[in-house]
């Protein structure tokens, strides 16, 4: 139920493509929205920022893009672009889509926070 209602509330929040500086940036950012292993991940990582929302921490988007979860998920991402696209994604091109896609996790842990409260 919350998925379906997370997915309908931020569906106009998704990544937008003419916001990317490059064409393999926009491949990278495909793979990490529609992959159901990527999904998993992010999910895991918006409910775990909702409980510590829930309890007073204020989110930053470059920690978040920094971390580990983060970049094991882009590596993923970009590692799926090699062996789909045969293109290589560099690191300007996964610090974007790191940044967009923490936004967007942000974005749905205030959300859950603030349905749960």
């Amino acid at each position: 139920m919350v998925l379906f209602e997370l997915s309908k509330h931020y569906s106009n929040n998704l990544i937008t493509f003419s916001n990317m500086t490059t064409l393999n940036a926009d491949r990278l950012a495909i793979y990490v929205d529609n992959s159901s292993d990527i999904y998993l991940i992010t999910e895991s990582l918006f409910n775990s920022l909702a409980k510590k929302i829930r309890k007073g921490l204020v989110p930053s988007v470059e920690h978040l893009a920094n971390c580990s979860s983060m970049k094991k998920l882009i590596g993923m991402a970009a590692k799926m672009v090699w062996e789909n696209d045969h293109a290589k994604v560099t690191s300007q091109e996964r610090k974007e889509v790191a940044l967009n896609h923490a936004q967007y996790i942000i974005d749905c842990a205030e959300y859950i926070a603030a349905d749960n409260n």
